[in-house]
């Protein structure tokens, strides 16, 4: 490694590398490094050592955009010591996890971005998250806080973020790197060990299962001198000896469960504080002094909780949480008589959470009066700054005789030529009688060129790879495609990483839907008025109303209205005219990536799916076939197509373009003609946004031949038009899935007594009747549903071959796909007592035996039959049996036909119920 640093991120990367066995790098992409990236992947191809890892640490680089602390949970439940380096604009999106995190030693460190001028609403917003928080401004503090960071993760078996802003560093001298003798004492190898030794029992994501950190404090617990290590804990002897309660940690019940350690008999009788306790704010007081004192003692470099720069006896202050605290020293250090700021104090936090109000209160002089709050957060939700509220907590509980005045500023962009002015504005207002609350110091939207190359790298651009999609929706659609999260090069960074969330582009389209209808609704108010100056457009307008919602026939008709209303030259016209955009029906489309596939209930697959609106959604996959296996048992990546398909109201496609150019076409354009929300999958495997075609070519063959990407398509309306639902593409798979199924009918047909035709040699006159048949009931089956449209519906089943209860699925997915909360399950499964609280029931029965209730059913049918208590008169019914007319050839057994379905009716009307419709009997007999 070098021997000298120049960057905090240089820094901070040497000693993650050092104190990990996992270094998560969060990458801008999977072919841009980041400024940690860099470092750590020349760490690992030269297998450097590691401190803290028995062989090399292992680096995993992670996209900022796929939920990248997903892949913090297997490492840590793993026993290794884990480390995350990424930029701030992850944090927010991250925050179930953080609160997860925070229970073990994790250390994330954070580079505040854009560089020069961050959002510290990113640290502020998360202030309550668990973690310790660690705040370093200069390119010396990166390295010792980062260090200090990763101690007291180990030694309080707590998370902890370490936060700068590298543009602080900009032109600091190169710094040497600490000794691995230093780094090795401050960690405390011995309860690294420990942790390693151990694996966490959890295994859900968002549950709690009761795990908190916890440290034990024995009884013979004393502090070394300087807090080091003493020679039993350097030596990682296997006895324990007396260790400073500032570094002390648990050990096996730190790792895991409190709760699932029960202390014996012996040891609750004789001790009483040996038993684990949560960590305190003053655990990680006592630990940070001991971590500061060792790196003191190591190098004269001392730390606080909070630091103060100035005259002892000063009157005035400012607290800065913000960028560069070393340019507003200078400007006190050089301030002149005629200044206002002269002789002030500075004070920054360098232990942000927990918050110390003790040490706060023994940093700020007792001499200080009044203090200036600066806090750089861009967008305030609140009135008053998280930090001066903080100040005016610990202040007040001081116990002064007279707090000092506080008065909060929202700090901007600051240019070192107009430091000076803001200072002089800042302390003039907090001198003046009645000083103003809220002032905004410098620019808000900070410089309008990218300050630095960090804010570069996460800019989000589309891979030139997806052009091969977009080219074929191009061709497609023409001028009507509209890409709805396309990204624009006028955007800024925080614009396009806003714009690219599927949450954005979902609640887009429904905006420019609503535009659209009420567009529509103008065009058909102004067709029925008398304000043209002539009547051609009338005639035009009429006919586009009545095809608005046919994209060929509004498409076609939409340039003839457009003249028509151009050469009009009335008032209603020009209004019209406005927005003519809007007379053509767009083919709207909402462009995602496998990001998305890592948690479906926070993505716009979940809520586009659920709101069953007409919606086209194009979701990139990029996962190679290879690195399929690691990735999906640790990122828990789900299949959107399967996920679809389940919702029974989504068209589904899974395509490659390297695979089937054709299938690609055909599935684009029947998900754009079906009437409800389409979900193209489109596959295109690369490991890097540079690899070539022919890369891509070789691994989608590779993907789709094996069967890892599968070639289909599923539309759900298809049976209405006698077709087949799902059709599978793969040429490959259907063929093998062929000889396989050809293979197994021919000994099928070896083993049949009576061989079973083909359906064409088979089939008669009856069978299409019945197909007649089916379609009527297909149809009652559609009106029953109409009239249960709005509310819950609750479906029971009795079946015994499964045919009464595979339509109480399809009847459920249907209610579904209408916005109904349904709940399907077998009549004996269900709590009779709960039927007087339902709104709407549906009952769906075969027959059995002698008109008797299938084996599911009948003792449900018997609580219903002899029940004396049951008031039915607020449920809504509907009973739909299921049955063979021609099952009893005997005039006088007539009356078991669908017997079940008939007694139930009857008896629920007897308890009161409301019959929906009278009873439904399904008959699978032909009529002739």
């Amino acid at each position: 490694m070098a021997s000298s640093l120049l960057t905090p991120g240089e820094a901070v990367a040497r000693i993650a590398y050092l104190s990990s066995d996992v270094v998560v790098s969060v990458q801008p992409a999977l072919s841009t490094d980041s400024e940690f990236s860099r470092f750590l992947h020349q760490y690992a191809s030269n297998k450097a050592s590691s401190i803290v890892c028995r062989g090399i640490p292992e680096v995993q680089s992670v996209r900022h955009n796929v939920d990248p602390l997903l892949s913090v949970y297997q490492p840590v439940r793993s026993g290794k010591i884990t480390s995350v380096t990424t930029a701030s604009n992850i944090l927010l999106q991250s925050i179930p996890h953080l609160y997860r995190l925070a229970q073990y030693p994790v250390v994330i460190h954070v580079s505040l971005h854009p560089a020069g001028y961050p959002d510290y609403g990113d640290i502020t917003s998360i202030r309550n998250c668990g973690f310790s928080f660690l705040q370093s401004n200069s390119l010396q503090e990166a390295q010792d806080l980062a260090l200090t960071a990763h101690a007291l993760a180990i030694r309080s078996g707590k998370g902890v973020i370490h936060f700068f802003d590298a543009a602080n560093s900009q032109n600091a001298h190169p710094i040497s790197h600490e000794s691995r003798e230093l780094v090795q004492n401050v960690l405390n190898i011995d309860l690294a060990r420990q942790y390693q030794g151990v694996k966490s029992q959890e295994t859900t994501l968002y549950v709690g299962e009761g795990r908190s950190q916890v440290r034990e404090i024995g009884l013979n617990e004393a502090p070394t001198a300087n807090g080091s290590l003493t020679q039993s804990e350097q030596t990682g002897s296997g006895e324990q000896s007396p260790r400073d309660p500032s570094s002390a940690s648990s050990s096996s019940s730190d790792r895991k469960d409190s709760s699932s350690r029960a202390p014996s008999v012996a040891e609750s009788a004789t001790t009483v504080d040996s038993q684990p306790k949560p960590v305190s704010s003053d655990d990680v007081d006592s630990i940070c002094d001991s971590i500061w004192s060792q790196i003191s003692t190591a190098t004269g470099r001392k730390y606080s909780a909070f630091a103060y720069t100035g005259p002892r006896n000063a009157e005035n202050a400012l607290f800065l949480f913000g960028s560069d605290p070393a340019l507003f020293g200078a400007e006190f250090e050089s301030a002149t008589q005629a200044d206002f700021f002269r002789g002030v104090g500075l004070i920054t936090p360098t232990l942000y959470r927990p918050w110390l109000t003790e040490r706060l209160n023994e940093a700020v002089p007792k001499t200080v009066k009044r203090i200036a709050v600066l806090e750089q957060v861009r967008r305030k939700t609140t009135k008053w700054g998280p930090i001066l509220l903080d100040l005016l907590m610990s202040l007040k509980s001081a116990g002064q005789q007279q707090s000092p005045t506080l008065v909060g500023y929202q700090l901007g962009y600051l240019e070192v030529s107009t430091i000076t002015q803001a200072l002089s504005g800042i302390f003039q207002n907090l001198l003046a009688k009645a000083p103003i609350q809220n002032l905004e110091i410098g620019q808000h939207d900070g410089p309008k060129a990218a300050l630095s190359g960090t804010q570069k790298e996460f800019e989000l651009n589309q891979p030139k790879l997806e052009n091969a999609y977009m080219k074929i929706l191009d061709q497609l659609f023409g001028q009507r495609l509209h890409i709805v999260n396309a990204l624009s090069k006028g955007d800024n960074v925080e614009d396009r990483t806003i714009s690219s969330t599927p949450g954005y582009g979902f609640g887009s389209l429904l905006a420019r839907k609503e535009h659209r209808e009420r567009f529509v609704s103008e065009v058909q108010a102004a067709a029925k008025t008398r304000d043209f100056t002539t009547d051609a457009p009338l005639k035009w307008l009429s006919q586009w109303a009545l095809a608005a919602s046919d994209a060929d026939k509004a498409n076609k008709i939409a340039p003839e209205v457009i003249s028509r209303l151009s050469t009009d030259g009335s008032v209603a016209a020009s209004k019209l005219l406005s927005s003519k955009g809007l007379f053509y029906k767009e083919s709207q489309w909402l462009m995602g990536s496998d990001a998305w596939a890592y948690d479906l209930g926070n993505s716009g697959v979940h809520h586009m799916l659920a709101s069953g609106e007409n919606m086209n959604m194009l979701i990139v996959d990029s996962t190679p076939y290879s690195e399929r296996t690691a990735e999906d048992a640790a990122r828990r990546k789900k299949d959107i197509g399967l996920y679809a398909m389940n919702f029974g109201n989504a068209y589904v496609a899974s395509t490659a373009v390297y695979s089937s150019y054709t299938q690609v076409l055909s599935a684009m354009m029947e998900a754009e003609a079906f009437d409800g929300p389409s979900v193209v999958l489109a596959y295109l495997p690369y490991n890097h946004e540079e690899d070539s075609p022919m890369t891509v070519l070789q691994e989608t063959k590779k993907a789709v031949d094996l069967g890892y990407w599968p070639l289909y398509r599923w539309n759900p309306k298809a049976e209405e038009k006698g077709e087949e639902t799902f059709k599978l593409d793969s040429e490959r798979i259907k063929h093998e899935l062929q000889q396989f199924l050809k293979r197994d009918n021919q000994l099928s047909q070896l083993m049949r007594r009576h061989p079973q035709f083909h359906a064409n040699l088979s089939e008669s006159y009856g069978t299409e009747v019945r197909k007649v048949q089916k379609r009527k009931a297909k149809d009652a089956y559609e009106v029953l549903l109409e009239g249960l449209q709005g509310a819950p519906m609750t479906i029971l089943f009795a079946s015994d071959n499964g045919n009464a209860e595979n339509l109480s699925k399809r009847l459920g997915n249907r209610g579904k796909a209408r916005g109904l909360k349904t709940m399907v399950m077998a009549m004996d499964e269900y709590p009779l007592e709960d039927m007087n609280n339902e709104e709407n029931i549906v009952f769906i029965t075969s027959t059995a035996g002698q008109g008797e209730f299938p084996q599911n059913g009948r003792n449900f049918w018997e609580g219903v039959k002899n029940s004396t208590d049951l008031d039915l008169a607020t449920v809504n019914f509907s009973v739909f049996a299921l049955g063979d007319s021609h099952y009893w050839p005997r005039k006088e057994d007539k009356h078991y036909y669908n017997k079940p379905g008939k007694d139930l009716f009857a008896r629920l009307i007897t308890l009161g119920g409301k019959s929906l419709v009278e009873c439904g009997l399904g008959d699978d007999q032909d009529p002739d």
